[in-house]
């Protein structure tokens, strides 16, 4: 079993190499377009790509990926890679991290060395001025949630048809049917923003509002990269997430979507409902690996800027700083 673990682990859930010289250090680029930069290469390390390829873009490795068994040990080793990284001695993990995925320790708020565990570096808070919020007095124009690559569509229709291809997936099965019924988002429109390891992983509000409800749903931990996302395996609409509603004066009922992954089963709130915010505004923060937080707004509500419209269209993903234009209200 503690094989087994290693090599999960390791391997196919991305957690950080043991130590020494393995096949974790090579890597395999990634293109994606960072924003206002062109186009990048984004390092993902080899081995992880080849098992997640294994288990996400084969017959066997879907099937072997809905099995109960599996589907059990993903949540298990989140549980205890949690553990262990929030205990002190993760601490001494966090040069390491740091190294490993290129981290700039010069947005970090305070000292490094105030840090006691790696889930409290991974759940680090930016200064202020790392993150400046586009127009910031206008709450017509909404902003981008998190750190992340990014795709916008236009509709459900348009996600599934370029990116997003688990079976079953719907905008009623991630929200829940009652509240998609309730905000009418049939025609509705949605942002998919992925965070990978080594982003900022505190998510903010993409526009200024009202929380009006927490729910939660969903219990899978699978991967939210992109392989995984473009597999018959419906991560986002199985996997444990939180739905929260924001009532936004300028966009109407805006819905948030806070999914957790493998190694990301803590999703920790630093808001509560009822609670009036602005947009940019800090609404909480996940535990140590990826995930991913969609934004699903009313049909009609947003105009995305266009060069972000343009690069998912050609399933693209665009790389994008939290706080950066996302879109103006439209229609209201």
């Amino acid at each position: 079993m503690n094989s087994l673990y290693q090599w999960v682990s390791h391997s196919v859930l991305g957690a950080l190499p043991a130590g020494g010289d393995t096949c974790a250090h090579k890597v395999l680029a990634r293109r994606v377009v960072k924003r206002g930069d062109g186009e990048i290469e984004e390092k993902v390390p080899l081995v992880i790509s080849f098992q997640l390829g294994l288990l996400h873009a084969t017959w066997l490795g879907q099937h072997i990926a809905r099995t109960s068994l599996l589907r059990w040990y993903l949540r298990w080793t989140s549980v205890n890679l949690g553990v262990k990284y929030d205990s002190p001695d993760s601490r001494a993990m966090i040069p390491r991290f740091i190294e490993e995925y290129g981290v700039d320790t010069s947005e970090i708020e305070g000292s490094i060395n105030n840090y006691r565990s790696l889930n409290e570096f991974f759940a680090r808070r930016l200064r202020p001025e790392a993150r400046l919020i586009h127009t910031p007095g206008d709450a017509r124009h909404a902003v981008q949630p998190a750190d992340a690559r990014l795709h916008v569509f236009e509709s459900a229709g348009e996600a599934t048809r370029i990116w997003v291809k688990g079976e079953g997936f719907t905008v009623g099965k991630l929200v829940g049917r009652q509240l998609a019924k309730r905000l009418d988002l049939d025609g509705c429109s949605l942002v998919i923003s992925r965070l990978a390891p080594q982003d900022y992983h505190r998510f903010h509000s993409p526009v200024s509002g009202t929380l009006r409800s927490f729910e939660g749903a969903g219990s899978e931990l699978y991967s939210v990269k992109p392989v995984a996302v473009r597999s018959s395996i419906d991560v986002f609409g199985e996997n444990k997430r939180l739905v929260v509603e924001i009532d936004s004066e300028a966009f109407g009922s805006v819905v948030y979507v806070i999914i957790a992954a493998v190694q990301v089963g803590s999703i920790t709130m630093t808001t509560k409902e009822g609670q009036r915010v602005s947009k940019g505004q800090e609404l909480g923060y996940f535990s140590y690996g990826g995930s991913t937080v969609i934004t699903v707004f009313q049909r009609g509500a947003i105009k995305y800027d266009a060069d972000l419209q343009a690069n998912s269209r050609k399933a693209t993903e665009t790389l994008v700083h939290m706080g950066s234009s996302l879109g103006a209200a439209a229609g209201r």
